[in-house]
């Protein structure tokens, strides 16, 4: 069952479709599904043109799981998509705190006494920030710091954004291989009006925000071991060695991550079909194995 709402995050409204786990049949499954609805999952989105174009993946991931019994929220950060506010109104600060909204609201609605984090790119970056600056969300049973906040419980990173810096650069890059494709040369950084925005591949972005990402280094993160999260790192890549990108954030996480790798094009960068599955499948079944 879906269902589309809108919820409130520092005043905006944002945009969400809500998955409830689908009932079960059978006694394993049913055991399955008791486990699953546990669990309540947040979809932590990509940035801007990546967001557009793994948004079936998503859809797709969430429908599966759904059908193994585990709840989840998939949403618009504020400023993007459907939510409200204009895309000049999005910054990587408030994309958290919309995580945070996010997942109050899942727990609210199915009652999941865990909340784990499903990002990719950017969106899988941002998780990573929430688990380390142990930023609190809605999760009563979830990993406790001394401090007494809460962690989430589980992480699933598909390709996360290691190097802001090196991220910013591929968009810009896009930027002016798209320019050429349509004028025949690449004219660079457009005209906004405005000193404080920049035509971002299509998106008007305020240059503090693309400062946040430049300065964005996810390996550099305090990673206290002895408590994060488990963590599923998925990796999509010409072949099953982990990436130069990926390889520090590997060899941080150490034992607490399981580490996947498929060979496969990234769907987030382009335009034909990409069949998921198998990333979906595997996703689907690490997340059922989970023990706490």
């Amino acid at each position: 069952m879906e269902e589309p709402l809108y919820f409130p995050s520092d005043g905006f409204r944002l945009f969400g479709v809500l998955h409830l786990g689908a009932p079960a049949s059978g006694a394993e499954a049913a055991h399955g599904t008791r486990h699953a609805a546990r669990i309540g999952l947040v979809f932590c989105s990509p940035f801007a043109e990546e967001q557009k174009q793994a948004y079936r993946v998503f859809v797709e991931l969430a429908r599966r799981l759904e059908r193994q019994g585990f709840p989840s929220l998939r949403f618009d950060y504020r400023g993007t998509g459907d939510s409200e506010g204009a895309f000049t109104e999005f910054s990587l600060a408030g994309a958290l705190r919309d995580i945070q909204a996010a997942a109050a609201l899942l727990r609210e609605r199915t009652g999941a006494e865990r909340i784990g984090l499903i990002g990719l790119r950017l969106g899988a970056s941002l998780a990573c920030r929430i688990a380390d600056c142990r930023l609190p969300i809605a999760d009563s049973e979830g990993t406790r710091d001394a401090g007494g906040g809460t962690q989430p419980s589980c992480l699933v990173l598909w390709q996360p954004i290691v190097d802001g810096s090196l991220f910013y650069r591929l968009n810009i890059r896009r930027m002016l291989v798209r320019q050429m494709m349509t004028s025949g040369k690449a004219s660079g950084e457009r005209d906004t009006g405005s000193a404080a925005t920049i035509d971002l591949d299509g998106f008007l972005a305020r240059r503090a925000m693309c400062e946040e990402i430049k300065a964005l280094k996810i390996s550099d993160c305090r990673f206290q071991i002895a408590d994060w999260p488990k963590t599923l790192l998925v990796q999509f890549a010409p072949n099953t060695e982990p990436t130069a990108e990926l390889k520090p954030l590997i060899e941080k996480l150490g034992p607490t991550a399981q580490f996947q790798p498929f060979v496969m094009e990234p769907f987030w960068d382009r335009l034909g079909y990409i069949d998921c599955s198998a990333a979906i499948e595997a996703t689907a079944a690490w997340l059922t194995h989970l023990s706490f």
